[in-house]
C-alpha cells in the first residue's frame, strides 16, 4: 500500500473524491424525478413542442394543394426551370443544353462536348449522406496555353465593356480551373445571383415573362437611347450619376419591352402635350384621372404597365375636355364624353373649332327649346356635339325643327321680312352649315 502511494505521488495521480449524499438529499432527488414523469409534466412538454411547430414558417412547411410540395419548393423549381430555359434560348444554337435534374432540382448545363457545367452530382433530397472520409488529392498546376490566356483576356475585356470589371478575378479563376472561355462565359451569364444577372436584370425578367432575351449590345444601346431621350426633353435629372441606379431603372423599361421609339413617344406625349402645354390640359388630365399627380407625372407615362395608346387617348381626352370648357357658353366636360370623342377621332384642333361653333349656336338653340318646350324638342350640348363632331342627322333634325317652329310662329303676322323673327337664331351663318 505504501508503494502504491509512492507511485501515485510520483506520477501526480490523485484519487477522485466521492461525494457523500445524505438521506434527505436522496429523497428530494427522487421526488423531483417522479414529478418530471407525471402526466401533467409530460403534457406541458408536448404543448411546448406543438407551440414551436406552430410557429414554423408556412412558406417552407405548408403543402400547397395536391402538389405534395411547399410554396418554397414550388418557387425554387420554377426558378430553376426559368434559368434552364434562358440558357437554352441563348446558347442552344451553339450546342449547349440545359435541363433541371428531377431528383436534385439543380440546373445541369452541358457543353457541346458533353462536359457538365452545373454543380457536381449530389445525393437526392431525402437520402442520408454517408459519412466518407474526405481525401483531398494533390492538384498539380496545369500549364495554360497562350491561346487560352488570349481567349480569357478577351472575355475579361468583354465584361469590362459591360461595366463588370469586378468579375476579372472570377474569370481568371475559371481559367486556372481548366474551363474553356466559352464554358466560363456560360457560367458567368447564367448565375441568377451573380454580377451579370444584376447588370442585365431586364433580360432575366424578360425570360421569366415569356419574352426572348436580347443581346448585350442591344441592351446597352437601349439604355443609351433612354438616357439620350430623357436629356433631350429636359429630363436629365432622371438620369443618375450612379450607373447602378440607371441599370435598375432602365431594366424595368427593357423588361417591359419598351423600344427606343416607344420610349421617345411616351416622353414626347407627357412633356410636349401635357407638361409644357396649356395648364388647363394638365388640370383636366388630373381631374379626369386622379391617380396622376404632378410628382410622378413623367414616371406614370414611362410605366411599362401603362399602354402607350391608352396614355395617348387619356391626353387627347384631356385636350378635348379643356377645349370644351375654354369655349365658354356654359359648356362643361366629363371624362366619358371626352373619351368617346377621342375614340371617334376628334383631336385637339377639331375640338377647339367644334366647341367654338357649338358655343355660337347653343345659347339661341337652347332658348328656342325652352320657348317651344311643349313640342318636346330640345337642343343642348349633347346634340351639338353629336351634330358637329359626329355628323348625326337626328341632332341636325332637332335644330331644324326648332327653326321651323320659329318661322311658323311669326310667319303669319310679319311674313318673312328681315327682323320679323323673335330671335337672331335664323340670321346666324356658319361655315359648318349648322344654320
Amino acid at each position: 500500500m505504501a508503494k502504491l502511494d509512492r507511485d501515485n505521488a510520483f506520477f501526480g495521480y490523485k484519487a477522485p473524491v466521492v461525494p457523500v449524499v445524505d438521506e434527505q438529499t436522496k429523497k428530494a432527488g427522487a421526488a423531483a424525478a417522479l414529478a418530471a414523469s407525471s402526466p401533467a409534466s409530460l403534457a406541458a412538454a408536448a404543448a411546448s413542442r406543438a407551440s414551436w411547430t406552430a410557429d414554423a414558417d408556412p412558406y417552407t412547411t405548408a403543402l400547397v394543394g395536391n402538389t405534395g410540395k411547399t410554396q418554397a419548393q414550388l418557387d425554387a423549381a420554377q426558378g430553376a426551370a426559368d434559368t434552364a430555359k434562358m440558357i437554352t434560348d441563348l446558347y442552344g444554337s451553339q450546342g449547349f443544353t440545359s435541363t433541371v435534374d428531377p431528383k436534385t432540382g439543380k440546373v445541369i448545363t452541358k457543353s457541346p462536348t458533353g462536359v457538365i457545367l452545373g454543380s457536381p452530382t449530389q445525393t437526392p433530397i431525402g437520402t442520408p449522406n454517408p459519412i466518407v472520409p474526405k481525401v483531398v488529392p494533390k492538384v498539380e498546376p496545369k500549364e495554360i496555353s497562350d491561346a487560352t490566356k488570349d481567349a480569357f483576356a478577351m472575355l475579361t475585356d468583354l465584361f469590362n465593356s459591360y461595366g463588370l470589371e469586378s468579375l476579372a478575378g472570377e474569370i481568371a479563376d475559371y481559367m486556372v480551373k481548366g474551363f474553356t472561355a466559352s464554358e466560363a462565359l456560360i457560367k458567368l451569364k447564367t448565375n441568377p445571383s451573380g454580377a451579370y444577372a444584376k447588370r442585365f436584370a431586364g433580360n432575366f425578367t424578360r425570360v421569366k415573362n415569356g419574352l426572348n432575351a436580347i443581346s448585350e449590345a442591344e441592351y446597352i444601346n437601349l439604355e443609351n437611347s433612354y438616357a439620350s431621350t430623357l436629356k433631350a426633353y429636359g429630363l436629365g435629372n432622371m438620369v443618375s450619376v450612379n450607373r447602378d441606379d440607371n441599370y435598375k431603372t432602365f431594366a424595368n423599361y427593357i423588361a417591359g419591352d419598351i423600344s427606343a421609339v416607344e420610349f421617345k413617344d411616351r416622353v414626347n406625349t407627357v412633356v410636349t402635350r401635357v407638361q409644357n402645354a396649356d395648364p388647363s390640359i394638365k388640370a383636366t388630365l388630373k381631374s379626369f384621372y386622379p391617380e396622376i399627380s404632378d410628382a410622378d407625372l413623367v414616371s406614370y407615362f414611362l410605366n411599362p404597365k401603362e399602354n402607350l395608346l391608352k396614355l395617348q387617348e387619356k391626353v387627347t381626352a384631356s385636350e378635348i375636355g379643356a377645349a370644351a370648357v375654354g369655349a365658354g357658353a356654359g359648356i362643361t366636360t366629363n371624362v366619358g364624353t371626352a373619351t368617346s370623342l377621342a375614340r371617334y377621332g376628334v383631336d385637339q384642333k377639331m375640338a377647339r373649332e367644334g366647341y367654338s361653333t357649338i358655343a355660337g349656336i347653343l345659347p339661341t338653340a337652347g332658348k328656342l327649346g325652352d320657348i317651344y318646350g311643349e313640342s318636346g324638342v330640345k337642343y343642348g350640348q349633347a346634340e351639338g356635339e353629336a351634330e358637329v363632331f359626329m355628323g348625326r342627322q337626328d341632332a341636325a333634325t332637332k335644330r331644324n325643327r326648332l327653326a321651323s317652329m320659329e318661322r311658323a310662329s311669326f310667319g303669319g303676322s310679319a311674313g318673312n321680312a328681315p327682323g320679323a323673327y323673335s330671335t337672331g337664331y335664323l340670321k346666324k351663318s356658319s361655315t359648318a352649315g349648322l344654320i
